[in-house]
Parts: C-alpha cells; structure tokens; sequence
C-alpha cells in the first residue's frame, strides 16, 4: 500500500503486479418476495430515489492535469510502499533539481477491493479513514495535518506523511472515486518551498473532462 518515493535504478512506469485477491463471504438468504400493493403501482426503496438526486463521480482516470512551470517528467523512480499493487504512475522532478530527492508524483490506482464508497458511489468518510489508518500502520508512516478537501470538485483527503527511517516528507492528496483512488504526493528532502509550490498548482490545475 502508498506514495512516498525513492529513487532507484527502475522504470519510471510505476506499473506493478495485478490487483490483490479479493475474498467473498455467502451472503445472507434471500426472503420471500413482499406481497404487492393494493395501489398496484410499484414502490422505490429510498436509497434508490436518494441516489438519483446526486451526480455520479466520474472515472478519476479521466482526470486531467498539467505539469507545474519549472517541472518535466522523469524516469528512475518508483513507489516503495503504494496503496495497492496495481497503479500507473507519472513523476515529475524541478528542473533545477537539488542534492535531495524530490518530486512530484500522480498515481492512478484503478481496483481498489475494500468499499470506500455506499451503494450511490457516495464517499463513506470512516470507511476511508480506516484503509489509511490500515496502510500507515503497515507501512510505517505517521501524519500530521490529515483533514478532508476537494480537488476537481471530487472528495479528497490531505495529509503530511513521514515514513520510519526515511529522512523526507511527503504532502499527499487522496482523491477517492468508486472502487479506484487518485494519489498526488509531493516529496522534498531540501526544497521544500519549490516542491510545495508545485505540488500547489499541479492540484489546483486538476479538472474533470
């Protein structure tokens, strides 16, 4: 599981193995049918009226985005603890690049097994804090400054990360779509005001298509 970096002799695809197996349990027995109504005009549960009113998000690869002035792509890196095995991802580095490693980072993770969202597609904010709390805890990574927000329009958690035995610090964006996430993470080791800079218009340039 995550989004912190380092930089390797890798490719800079970010590709890694297929999703991880997902384990189902017998659900409950089906009950008889409910008897009609003497109106004879069929009745909607609620949920189903309540979803109706409410847009559903879009696909988060659909997301679109342009790199900060004074960043390009790059390759040499890859994600030391990501959120689940399958994601692309897309690094970026400052051109006037430091002794450290810092970089910018959009990490598509496109099967998501645990339900983050309620049957509308609507985000269940528990539901999400408990899978990170579950990923920082096996990763190593404590938080600070974790709180909810918005980018595209689209729900989002932001949190500063430090992970265990690493001397950077990465500022990390969740975005939370249906079965799928979208991760910004932003890391600096010494140029903490250039990477904050870009990691600022690099979200704020995000727009659904």
């Amino acid at each position: 599981m995550a989004a912190a970096l380092l930089c390797v002799a890798c490719s800079s695809s970010g590709d890694a193995a297929g999703p991880p197996g997902q384990h189902g349990t017998d659900g409950p027995a089906a009950s008889p049918a409910a008897a009609p109504t003497t109106t004879g005009r069929p009745t909607v549960p609620p949920q189903l009226r309540e979803c109706g009113r409410q847009p559903a998000p879009p696909p988060l690869d659909q997301l679109s985005w342009s790199a900060p002035d004074g960043f390009a792509t790059a390759g040499g890196f890859t994600q030391i603890a990501p959120l689940e095995e399958e994601y692309t991802a897309t690094y970026l580095t400052p051109e006037s690049a430091g002794a450290g490693v810092e970089v910018l980072v959009v990490v598509h993770y496109p099967n998501v097994p645990d339900p983050l969202t309620d049957e509308c597609g609507q985000v269940d904010r528990k539901r999400v804090d408990a899978y990170l709390s579950d990923w920082h805890e096996s990763a190593g990574i404590t938080t600070s400054a974790s709180d909810w927000t918005e980018v595209a329009g689209l729900p989002a958690v932001h949190e500063v990360e430090h992970y265990t035995g690493r001397s950077f610090t990465v500022d990390s964006t969740i975005v939370v779509g249906r079965g799928e996430l979208l991760m910004v993470s932003c890391q600096w080791t010494d140029q903490e005001d250039v990477i904050r800079a870009g990691c600022a218009e690099l979200l704020g340039s995000m727009t659904a298509r």
